[in-house]
């Protein structure tokens, strides 16, 4: 191997061979470039088609966190500490966190966005929820995110939040309605 002379009179060596890899080396080197490429298009084509066809629930985007616009009343977050499991009869189940169990039988006050179940001008039955509906055929909570609504005198969906005061019943069967429940609730004016 020959070498130069540098500026500062230090020999500076070419080295000239190169070192041989093993195949495997390259093969693998191969198949994470495919490996990659391809997820890269089935990302590229998921996040098109949701663009354009896919329902907006708010997490259309894949990998990406559902942005919401909630409610953020301290009952939500009790709520959200009850426990939901699927039994052997794929019927949901609760199991009410300690703080939720005393609320029950009890009048509340609530905020949250009117879901109607009916498609009515004026309604005395609907769904309060932690998050504003996005999707008319996608519910935008989780099951204890959810309060059932019986309203005392009939009400006018509004898509702003509301307030609303009734008797929380706690409900532990799915066959009959939301977990949580409200009678004879009222909208509290602000």
């Amino acid at each position: 191997m020959k070498g130069r002379k540098s500026l500062m009179g230090i020999r500076i060596s070419k080295n000239t061979e190169t070192t041989p890899q093993p195949e495997w080396v390259s093969a693998i080197a191969g198949i994470l470039i495919a490996v990659s490429l391809l997820a890269l298009i089935i990302y590229s084509i998921y996040s098109f088609y949701s663009l354009f066809y896919g329902c907006d629930c708010g997490d259309n985007i894949p990998l990406s966190k559902p942005v919401f616009i909630q409610s953020s009343d301290p009952i939500w977050r009790n709520f959200a500490k009850c426990k939901i499991k699927l039994d052997q009869n794929l019927s949901y189940k609760i199991t009410y966190a300690p703080s939720v169990i005393p609320m029950g039988g009890k009048k509340i006050t609530i905020s949250g966005f009117i879901q109607p179940i009916e498609a009515k001008d004026k309604f005395s039955h609907f769904l309060l929820t932690k998050n504003a509906p996005t999707c008319a055929y996608c519910p935008p909570s989780k099951p204890n995110e959810v309060v059932e609504v019986f309203s005392f005198k009939p009400l006018t969906w509004k898509q702003d939040l509301v307030t609303i005061s009734g008797t929380l019943i706690l409900v532990n069967d799915s066959n009959n309605g939301i977990f949580f429940q409200m009678k004879d609730a009222t909208e509290k004016q602000e």
